[in-house]
């Protein structure tokens, strides 16, 4: 297993080139984003109506200050979350997981993080609706795609850019063999890397963008 060697530099990140499907918003902030205890309701989204009435989100991904609702650190795949029984008596089985992440049902939702310079649009896939299941494994695929040079210099300080490689090495020297150390190198910077070590999933909380629009709330 190779030693620990970081250096803050991005000669010392590898890079994959910038994907098709990265869609960045206009700025990269460290403020924190707007929340509210019931979203607004705009007339459609995508090209279908929305619901007219307020959206509440599955009790299993509900933002919870002190008490996480899934014990999930979201840089590993979904099917290592479990549920937090602490926080609700919910199972996370497979009849939970293809239960609707928002109630009434929506067919997409947004999630949006302050340390993410890219909105996660989660959307309806085995069902006419969002699922638990949809939001978990693609936030997790989300998460896992390359970040580029680009977004790399795009953060908004020398220090947030050398907690992101920080991160990066960390997460490589995680690997069970040289081999997989390798590997994770050679794939390069993830999204994942700019939560910069803040990857225990804390649940969704609303904003004033509607009711398809929510905050990822991660420590």
């Amino acid at each position: 297993m190779p030693g620990r060697h970081v250096h803050f530099n991005e000669e010392n990140i590898f890079y994959s080139p910038p994907p098709s499907e990265s869609t960045p918003s206009p700025t990269f902030s460290e403020s924190s984003l707007p929340s509210s205890s019931g979203p607004t309701t705009p007339p459609h989204l995508g090209g279908f109506l929305m619901p007219l009435v307020p959206v509440a989100i599955h009790p299993i991904l509900a933002y919870h200050p002190y008490i996480f609702p899934v014990n999930y650190n979201v840089s590993y795949p979904p099917n290592t979350a479990s549920a937090n029984i602490r926080a609700s008596p919910i199972n996370l089985d497979s009849y939970c997981l293809a239960e609707p992440a928002t109630n009434p049902p929506i067919r997409v939702l947004s999630l949006q993080n302050d340390l993410l310079p890219w909105r996660c649009e989660i959307r309806a896939s085995t069902h006419p609706y969002v699922t638990v299941e949809d939001v978990l494994t693609q936030l997790y695929r989300f998460l896992r795609t390359p970040g580029t040079r680009e977004e790399f210099k795009a953060a908004p300080s020398q220090h947030v850019r050398d907690s992101v490689a920080e991160t990066y090495h960390h997460r490589c020297l995680r690997a069970s063999s040289a081999e997989e150390y390798a590997e994770e190198q050679r794939k390069g910077l993830k999204r994942v890397d700019f939560l910069m070590g803040r990857t225990t999933f804390m649940g969704l909380s609303s904003t004033k963008l509607g009711p398809d629009s929510w905050v990822l709330n991660l420590q």
